[in-house]
């Protein structure tokens, strides 16, 4: 199972599933605190320094076609919740109605080292994905 577009240049429609925090030097140790991704997160790398780092949130889907264990595109048998919450809870679509345990993947970046504000003119993040994001 796949989730997210390493290809895709602009805002995904639909759920947050991957997303980023900026976190404060005092979250650094405790995990960015709070919920996988909320309205406070993005979709990029945030645009200003991180002074604890950067976490990055991925959520893969939760809700199974209850027939097909794969798909040629590795995503169509899984969805996410209807909606706009990534998380299921206990809803799924009716054509993925079989609830499955929740996958989420979090990686935490230490950013103190690009912490200079220079670093950051006109809001344009000096870090980025090693597949080709721009």
């Amino acid at each position: 199972m796949l989730t997210g577009d390493p290809t895709l240049r602009t805002k995904a429609s639909g759920p947050l599933v991957n997303c980023h925090r900026c976190l404060a030097k005092s979250e650094r140790t405790m995990g960015g605190n709070g919920a996988p991704c909320d309205r406070s997160d993005t979709a990029n790398f945030p645009a200003k320094p991180c002074p604890g780092g950067i976490r990055v949130t991925v959520i893969f889907p939760s809700c199974w076609d209850g027939k097909n264990v794969d798909s040629p595109d590795h995503k169509s048998h899984v969805a996410y919740a209807p909606g706009n919450q990534a998380l299921a809870g206990d809803k799924c679509p009716a054509t993925h109605p079989v609830r499955i345990p929740q996958v989420m993947y979090e990686v935490m970046y230490d950013t103190s080292a690009y912490a200079n504000p220079d670093y950051y003119k006109n809001g344009k993040q000096p870090l980025v994905y090693s597949f080709g994001d721009t």
